[in-house]
C-alpha cells in the first residue's frame, strides 16, 4: 500500500477552505491517528459567546476523516457517511481540541471516535465524543461554482 506522508497529508488539510477560515490546524498526524485544534474566536461561536456546535462537529469530523486518511492508499480520498455526535459538556474555552482515532479499518470504510476537548485555563475538558463512518473513496475532481 502506498499511504500519503505527513506533509502530503497537511498540504491535504490546508486544501480544503473551511479549515483555515475557522482557522483551524491540523496539530498532530500519525497512522491511525489525528488531532485539530482552534482558538477561541468571536466569529466562530454561538448567542452565548460558547464555540458553536458545528465547529466542534466540524473538526471531530475532520480530525476523524484525516486519521482515517492516514490508513489509505495515495489513490482514495475520505468521504464521511455516518456522523453521530454527543455534547457533553458547554465548550466556553480558550481552545477546542478534536482527537481522533480510528477504531476499525477495512478495505473500504473505517470506524473512528473523535473526543473534543476545551482547554481552559491549561484544564483539558471533554466536551464531545463523535462516532464517524468513513468511506475511502476514488479521487473526484469537482469544479468549485
Amino acid at each position: 500500500m502506498d499511504n500519503r506522508n505527513e506533509e502530503e497529508l497537511r498540504a491535504s488539510f490546508l486544501n480544503q477552505p473551511l479549515m483555515p477560515y475557522i482557522g483551524a490546524k491540523l496539530s498532530t498526524i500519525s497512522p491511525g491517528q489525528a488531532s485539530i485544534e482552534i482558538v477561541y474566536q468571536k466569529n466562530i461561536t454561538q448567542q452565548h459567546g460558547l464555540f458553536h456546535g458545528g465547529v466542534s462537529g466540524a473538526i471531530a469530523d475532520n480530525a476523524a476523516g484525516f486519521a482515517a486518511m492516514t490508513l489509505m492508499d495515495k489513490e482514495k480520498e475520505p468521504l464521511t457517511i455516518e456522523f453521530k455526535i454527543n455534547f457533553l459538556n458547554i465548550a466556553d474555552g480558550e481552545k477546542l481540541v478534536a482527537e481522533a482515532e480510528i477504531l476499525q479499518a477495512g478495505r473500504s470504510i473505517f470506524h473512528g471516535e473523535s473526543k473534543v476537548y476545551t482547554i481552559k485555563k491549561n484544564e483539558k475538558l471533554l466536551t464531545a465524543t463523535a462516532l464517524v463512518t468513513i468511506k475511502a473513496t476514488s479521487k473526484v475532481s469537482e469544479k468549485l461554482r
